[in-house]
């Protein structure tokens, strides 16, 4: 189920840092669309997990993208909505 909001997942990385897994790759990406999501979208820096989760809009297409189980994403998710939220709270 897609989101409100597509999830653009970025072709490049903008750290200087180059992920060493996948993992590590979902979260920088899923970080770099949070964060841009929380800029543009007052409610979201607001949104408890379920309404990020479905913000986010991850979809069974970004699963295959990574190819990473569905409980990996969802840690994933939820490393990046306390990094992303709790940055935006503090604001």
């Amino acid at each position: 189920m897609a989101g409100a909001f597509s999830v653009h997942v970025p072709m490049h990385s903008l750290g200087s840092k180059k992920p060493r897994t996948v993992y590590e790759k979902a979260v920088r990406d899923f970080t770099e669309t949070a964060q841009q999501l929380a800029r543009l979208n007052q409610h979201f820096r607001q949104a408890s997990f379920s309404e990020f989760e479905m913000l986010m809009g991850l979809d069974d297409e970004v699963l295959k993208r990574y190819g990473l189980p569905k409980r990996t994403v969802k840690r994933a998710l939820i490393e990046v909505y306390q990094t992303v939220i709790r940055q935006s709270g503090a604001d």
